[in-house]
């Protein structure tokens, strides 16, 4: 069969559990319908076995009798209003998910099926809506009461979904008769999740207002602005004046029907100051202020610019603050950090002038203990040798003198000398890297001697040699006369003795490489061959005949562990490797 008459392949799940609620009585459907979280939680929305999971769903009929199910009440089915609210998430997951083939069923899904289950999810907030306002609300019923609003607060959810993934459906949800019925409710807590779906749907579709009847308009507004002036709770306020702005925001001319309508309504919103939503509750009384949609439209404009200027203004503001303030603080360390400069200064120099009037205090005692001591000294010798004691002290003191020159000249002069002592240092430097490299270039180029005769090349043999040369060009004379070829003969010999004397040094060198090579085998086979037995082998021969480099090491570790494991493996797999490797060398030996 060709592929394309393949049947396509189907979840085995969904065909199972289509033909259990084909069996099933009405009232255990719900519980099998719940099975589909499963499903759905494995194939994820937007991938390929989604789409195929979901359009399963609706081949096999399933999603058409999840709608139909939303009917019924289940205050009688297992899991009470939580399986509904199960349910309702599990119709907007497959709705969000599908994606039909066919333009038919796709027509037939948007225009027909679609209706049916938003009809059908506001039927069951109704009936939840109903039974939480008939339950009394006392402490010992507050779970109920809690547990019921959270059902109605999921099947909302998958209604706002639904219309966010078809936006085309937000006038169908609005035109639903069981929406104003949910809105003219007096429960506070079931009303409050009507008014926070209405701006949802408005925010999917902003022409959604264009496209529902007049008279259904007046009704919902009627019933927001009823719950501005009647009721007494903030957050039912709240959510009226959001849902009043959303509107009057999207359809321009409900302005002007606010306006006109509902004059005494700017003095019933006083009553909501503080309140805990002063700010739409400013912009609305502003918009009825304003009389009309133009008017509303400018001031709006206006505000807004006022507030983009005010934010800009407080921006450039915070900026210049913020770049005066690390000016000034830039200053400020500044002028202390010179401060602090300046009084270092004042107590350095302070010191310096006290160190130096202590060191002449000093210099002067101590020239006055010396004349006291060379005066005293006189006076003790006798009268003939105090001219020789005097010439004595002036030489010394000469002495002292020119000691002291000659270390203040060298002292001046040691720079000069540490430049030429650096010059001195880096000339030998230079000059042993010079003879280093040279003598490398040097031992580089004496490595290979490329003027060597060849192998085998005796004077008989050049003599033979050039006998035949001669000998072939008398018998192959030039074939070329004409000395535009010749210079191209002698281009290309050229050329050729070239190419040679350029490959000549690899050639020697891999043949200098060969020549080891060949040495080292011949001296690693006569040492194998003068090997001891194993059974007189000493710690000496190991030595001698092991190696440290690392691959001989891995290789002889490789096929050490390689023998002892055929040595362990049984007689007829040895005879297998010895056939395999007969057959790799045949195949080695055909190759080359």
């Amino acid at each position: 069969m060709s592929a394309r008459l393949r049947s396509p392949v189907r979840d085995k799940r969904i065909i199972n559990l289509a033909a259990e609620i084909a069996e099933t009585k009405d009232r255990g459907v719900p519980a099998l319908l719940l099975n589909l979280r499963e499903i759905l939680a494995s194939a994820p929305k937007g991938t390929k076995d989604g789409i195929r999971v979901r359009n399963e769903c609706w081949e096999f009929n399933i999603l058409q009798v999840l709608v139909l199910v939303l009917k019924q009440d289940f205050s009688i089915v297992d899991g009470d209003w939580q399986t509904a609210a199960a349910l309702a998430a599990i119709l907007s997951q497959i709705c969000l998910g599908i994606d039909l083939d066919e333009k038919s069923q796709k027509s037939k899904f948007s225009n027909e099926f679609l209706p049916e289950a938003v009809s059908n999810l506001f039927l069951i907030t109704r009936r939840i809506q109903a039974r939480h306002s008939y339950i009394p609300d006392r402490p010992s019923l507050q779970k109920d009461r809690q547990r019921l609003m959270m059902c109605y607060k999921g099947v909302l959810e998958s209604v706002a979904q639904i219309t966010y993934g078809y936006p085309e459906l937000a006038s169908t949800v609005l035109e639903c008769p069981w929406l104003l019925q949910l809105l003219i409710s007096d429960d506070p807590s079931t009303v409050s999740g009507i008014m926070e779906l209405l701006p949802k749907i408005l925010r999917c579709n902003k022409n959604v207002m264009q496209d529902i009847d007049k008279k259904l308009k007046f009704s919902i507004m009627d019933e927001l602005i009823y719950k501005l002036s009647v009721n007494t709770d903030a957050t039912i306020a709240s959510a009226a004046t959001k849902c009043v702005l959303k509107i009057c925001d999207i359809h321009k001319p409900m302005i002007d029907v606010v306006c006109s309508r509902y004059k005494g309504l700017k003095f019933i919103l006083t009553k909501w100051d503080n309140a805990g939503f002063g700010r739409d509750l400013r912009e609305l009384m502003m918009m009825l202020q304003a009389g009309n949609a133009k008017q509303a439209e400018s001031e709006r404009f206006a505000r807004a610019a006022t507030v983009i200027q005010t934010i800009w203004r407080g921006f450039i503001a915070r900026k210049k603050l913020q770049k005066a303030n690390k000016a000034f603080s830039k200053f400020q360390n500044t002028y202390r950090r010179k401060q602090r400069i300046m009084e270092k200064r004042k107590e350095e120099a302070k010191v310096a002038m006290e160190l130096e009037r202590r060191l002449k205090l000093n210099r002067q005692k101590i020239m006055r203990e010396f004349k006291e001591k060379q005066l005293h000294t006189i006076e003790i010798l006798p009268a003939a040798h105090v001219e020789k004691y005097m010439q004595n002290e002036q030489i010394q003191a000469a002495v002292k003198i020119q000691r002291i020159w000659r270390g203040h000249n060298c002292r001046q002069s040691i720079d000069q000398r540490k430049v030429l002592i650096q010059r001195y240092k880096a000339a030998i430097i230079l000059q042993r890297g010079v003879r280093k490299w040279l003598e490398k270039v040097r031992k580089k180029r004496e490595r290979f001697q490329f003027t060597i005769k060849p192998p085998g090349l005796t004077e008989n043999r050049r003599v033979e040699l050039q006998q035949k040369i001669t000998q072939y060009r008398e018998e192959n004379p030039p074939q070329y006369s004409k000395r535009e070829d010749l210079e191209k003969v002698h281009k290309k010999a050229a050329e050729m003795l070239q190419r040679h004397y350029v490959t000549l040094k690899s050639t020697r060198e891999k043949h200098a490489h060969r020549e080891a090579l060949l040495a080292r085998l011949d001296t690693d086979s006569e040492l194998l061959s003068l090997a001891p037995p194993l059974k007189d082998a000493r710690e000496k021969d190991i030595e001698m005949y092991s190696s440290n480099l690392l691959p001989i090491a891995t290789k002889a570790r490789t096929d050490h562990i390689e023998t002892l494991r055929l040595l362990r493996q049984p007689w007829w797999k040895k005879l297998r490797d010895d056939l395999q490797d007969q057959e790799y060398e045949e195949e080695d030996y055909i190759l080359f």
